[in-house]
């Protein structure tokens, strides 16, 4: 059994792809196969880097789950572990994750009604999961959360649920909260849901929310009504991404700081828009009307690489999401 190299290494990213498993394989051997390079790696893209950067589970044991039960199990401490998700788990309940975890699904992996709550905890990974229908009573499909919470990358998924309910029958794909720092949200594909993603907990909660700090690249969003992302308070760099047949596009409100660049829009009512927030906005395509007042974000204190706008489209929609 091999890992394939994944066409998103063209960026700063050396990302792999996921190989399948035969019918049958033996849990131990797909932990041995998927051991390097996937689940050794760290977050190489963003605010994530910082802070002394996010390596997950690295160092410690790895195993394979495939159902709720032991996925609970083995995300719910704060010891180093890589954690594999095989198969298709089902459920109705949010999953509290312990820092120093390394969350990977195996091809085909997916949790239904089920979603991933990290709330003040730190130096986690959670990547190749199809997540979807996590209805309201459970939570967001993913939320990170608390003062405490740092060190956060989210690659690779693919986030959904649909829109043939009302917009409060599900509630966010995923919501960054609370005073969170040093999150990257890369390669993720974001569909066919109303909430997309909320950063910043509410209108009277600068207190803490004032320090987040959030990268988003290479994401793919599509039919989606609101909250691509909706950022409030702290400081967001949103760029190489792919907007489209959605309502609003990137809301910045009280008094965020956003750094919009290099992302293409087709088919979106509003791309970027304000509610007391702020934005520096360059060499988009697609982005009118955009009401953002110019902001103070010129620059990040990390390296990172734009595509050719004219690449955007094709590289995104070809990259983001599951593998």
């Amino acid at each position: 059994m091999s890992i394939k190299s994944s066409p998103r290494s063209n960026t700063s990213l050396t990302n792999m792809k996921f190989s399948q498993i035969a019918l049958g394989l033996l849990a131990t051997f797909a932990e041995v196969a998927f051991a390097t390079p996937v689940a050794t790696q760290s977050a190489t893209l963003g605010y994530a880097t910082l802070n002394g950067g996010t390596k997950g589970g690295v160092g410690g044991s790895t195993t394979t789950v495939s159902s709720l039960a032991a996925l609970k199990t083995a995300v719910a401490d704060d010891t180093a572990r890589i954690v594999f998700v095989s198969g298709s788990i089902t459920g109705n309940e949010a999953v509290k994750v312990g820092s120093n975890k390394s969350i990977l699904g195996i091809t085909g992996a997916s949790l239904t009604g089920v979603g991933l709550r990290v709330v003040d905890k730190k130096n986690v990974i959670i990547r190749n999961l199809k997540i979807s229908k996590v209805l309201a009573d459970a939570g967001d499909a993913i939320a990170v959360q608390g003062t405490s919470a740092s060190n956060i990358w989210i690659d690779g998924n693919d986030l959904s649920s649909d829109r043939d309910h009302d917009k409060d029958y599900y509630d966010g794909l995923l919501d960054i909260t609370h005073g969170v720092r040093y999150v990257s949200v890369t390669y993720n594909k974001f569909h066919d849901h109303w909430k997309g993603s909320l950063v910043g907990h509410s209108d009277s909660n600068a207190s803490e929310d004032t320090v987040i700090t959030v990268t988003y690249a290479y994401n793919y969003w599509t039919n989606l009504n609101s909250r691509l992302p909706s950022f409030r308070f702290g400081t967001g760099h949103i760029f190489n991404s792919y907007f489209e047949n959605s309502n609003d596009g990137i809301q910045t409100r009280q008094g965020a700081q956003l750094l919009i660049e290099n992302n293409v829009f087709s088919n979106v009512g509003k791309p970027i828009f304000e509610d007391g927030g702020f934005a520096v906005v360059r060499n988009n395509q697609g982005a009118t009307p955009n009401t953002a007042p110019t902001g103070t974000l010129t620059s990040v204190p990390y390296a990172y690489t734009t595509l050719a706008l004219s690449s955007v489209k094709s590289y995104v929609v070809a990259n983001a999401g599951v593998h």
